[in-house]
């Protein structure tokens, strides 16, 4: 048929360029952003009121920043923190006085993105896109790791740091990688303590990289023991009480049964821990011993931070510590999947197990996010502001959302706890506070609530005090209420 006889659609057809079939890089990264989406989407429909955690972070930010421009007296603001108080909770404050709650939240999220982007990075440069994709899509489809992604607290900076230490130590080459390795694996150990447990495993994991890689652990422990070293020498008392409180020498401030915490540790994890046991057995039938080593490296690692709590009976971040679990077993779990997704007629398999992950942020996360919300109490404190002295039991999160009203200063139960039973006699004999918040639920501590049942019983006793309002709900949980006693 010559040209002249085609019809008008044909001949067009016939002169337009043919459409490019899409990439395979291009699809890789369509679907990672499709599972940063479905994250982003999880995280920010998460509501409550500040956490006690973002509360005391941000408050002791604005504590030191007050310091350092402003002159006033710090006090102990940062005291018993698990990082150093001038990092991250001034950062916060920071971004709060610029966006408030929300912005400072929203950096953490971005931190989670930015760590699936380097966990992305690292296993590509090891094993291919598909691995780096599978391990994005692993580390973000967790409960625990949506849950800190939405959380103002140190943890998912943390993460993010302690992955960009696996990328340098794992993706990147020569001296001068090695040196800033070291520079971050400093920041997050300052940042928070716990972090420095995951040092070691980060230099191993370069050392098994390659055949430079124990030069270049070398360069980046000398870098980041000096770097400590000098932080130590500067810190001086006040560190070393710090670290062992937290970390070294930390005593369960919520003791619980490590059968309740491996409950928890099933709850959240479960699946994940079976796809990495299977990659663990692929890996030691298919790859050589850098791979082998590094595979059982980064699973045995991420069992340390859980188990050393559950030894402990430490409930207290319990949940929010599994995020640090998942990034290190997020790599040899994507190695594993993008290994089975090449055998015959197993893609299908594969992409139903990444949409079961898919299924377990949708509600452990929300099982996470449901501490006590102050949202009523506040109400009521607003109802009548009366200038003087506040105590209660969540005197952080109270404090941060007060911070407009004049006039009110507060003080924590633990602080009033601290004195003793007679302490606490007499600060109520001498009618020391204005308004007193305390929830009737236990703290977990058998010590802290006799101290508690002392000091109800004592408001009770002085005629000074009295009810404010009826006790309302706490939280879900039967017998959970708010008590607000003011001073008439």
């Amino acid at each position: 048929m010559s040209t002249a006889t085609l019809t008008r659609s044909e001949a067009s057809a016939a002169t337009r360029p043919a459409r490019r079939p899409m990439s395979r890089p291009t699809r890789q990264w369509l679907l990672l952003g499709a599972v940063a989406v479905y994250v982003v989407v999880l995280a920010v429909r998460l509501r409550n009121t500040a956490f006690i955690d973002e509360a005391l972070y941000i408050n002791a930010g604005n504590a030191y920043l007050d310091h350092w421009f402003g002159g006033r007296p710090l006090g102990d603001a940062g005291a018993f923190f698990s990082g150093l108080p001038v990092l991250y909770p001034v950062l916060a404050a920071l971004i709060d006085s610029v966006g408030g709650l929300y912005l400072v939240r929203a950096f953490s999220l971005a931190c989670v993105l930015a760590t699936a982007l380097l966990l992305f990075g690292t296993a590509r440069r090891l094993w291919g896109r598909r691995a780096g994709l599978l391990a994005a899509a692993t580390f973000l489809l967790s409960g625990p790791v949506v849950f800190i992604g939405w959380l103002g607290t140190f943890d998912a900076l943390v993460v993010a740091l302690l992955a960009l230490g696996l990328w340098l130590g794992l993706a990147r080459s020569g001296i001068p990688s090695a040196v800033l390795l070291g520079i971050v694996l400093t920041l997050a150990t300052l940042t928070k303590y716990t972090a420095g447990l995951f040092v070691p495993v980060v230099l191993a994991a370069t050392v098994v990289a390659g055949a430079m890689g124990l030069r270049r652990a070398g360069v980046a422990a000398a870098v980041a023991v000096g770097s400590l070293a000098v932080v130590w020498t500067q810190g001086g008392a006040d560190v070393a009480r710090d670290v062992a409180f937290t970390t070294t020498g930390r005593q369960a401030l919520s003791p619980v049964g490590a059968g309740e915490l491996f409950g928890l540790l099933i709850d959240h994890l479960a699946f994940l821990i079976l796809l990495a046991v299977v990659a663990l057995v692929l890996m030691w039938r298919a790859g050589g011993w850098r791979l082998r080593v590094l595979g059982l490296g980064l699973v045995t690692a991420a069992a340390a931070l859980p188990v050393g709590q559950m030894i402990l009976g430490e409930a207290v971040s319990f949940e929010k510590h599994l995020a640090y679990s998942v990034l290190l077993l997020a790599l040899p779990i994507g190695w594993g999947l993008a290994h089975v997704s090449r055998l015959p007629l197993m893609v299908t398999p594969v992409v139903l197990a990444v949409m079961i992950m898919a299924l377990f942020p949708l509600v452990r996360a929300d099982a996470m996010y449901r501490w006590p919300n102050v949202a009523s109490v506040l109400a009521a404190i607003e109802y009548d502001p009366q200038p003087g002295l506040y105590i209660s039991s969540a005197t952080d999160a109270l404090d941060y959302h007060t911070r407009d009203l004049p006039g009110i200063a507060w003080e924590t139960t633990f602080e009033l706890y601290f004195e003793g039973e007679e302490g606490i006699q007499a600060a109520v004999a001498n009618e020391r506070y204005e308004l007193v918040i305390l929830r009737t639920a236990s703290v977990g501590n058998a010590e802290q609530d006799s101290l508690q049942a002392t000091f109800l019983a004592a408001l009770e006793q002085n005629p000074a005090y009295g009810l404010a309002f009826e006790p309302f709900p706490a939280s879900t949980t039967p017998g959970d209420e708010w008590l607000i006693y003011s001073h008439r």
